[in-house]
């Protein structure tokens, strides 16, 4: 297995693990839902309660989420710098396969650098999920 398909593999791991983290926050927001039907008041509080309950849930996901898209844009941006770097030698090699080749290696060693650089990341970011879950 390459680089990318080990660390594709370790994140949609770590995605699995966070939706059944998140199962017990979903199960709060329902039971809390659920319990705005209790409270005898009319039906726009609890309307309103209820809103309240998926609020909650909505910003504990959207942190999650961000999370997720702070780990993207992290190796998106190392990969855009590679490819920044290798331009001009790329604009030079034009006429030069042996070159361009070269530069291919290059340019994915680069890709690959942007991974391993990443990987550690993934406990840190994980345990700032667990976190946000409490």
């Amino acid at each position: 297995m390459d680089d990318v398909q080990k660390f594709t593999k370790l994140v949609e791991d770590l995605q699995s693990r966070v939706q059944v983290q998140m199962l017990p926050s979903e199960k709060k927001m329902a039971q809390c839902a659920l319990d705005c039907y209790n409270v005898p008041t009319d039906y726009n509080a609890v309307h309103r309660c209820v809103e309240g309950c998926q609020n909650q849930m909505q910003q504990v996901a959207k942190r999650v989420s961000g999370e997720f898209e702070s780990l993207q844009g992290s190796v998106q941006a190392c990969q855009q710098s590679v490819i920044k770097r290798l331009e001009p030698k790329f604009e030079n090699a034009r006429s030069d396969p042996e070159a361009q080749k070269a530069l291919t290696v290059e340019f994915e060693n680069g890709a690959r650098r942007c991974i391993k650089d990443a990987e550690p990341l993934l406990g840190e970011m994980e345990a700032r999920v667990k976190n946000i879950l409490r």
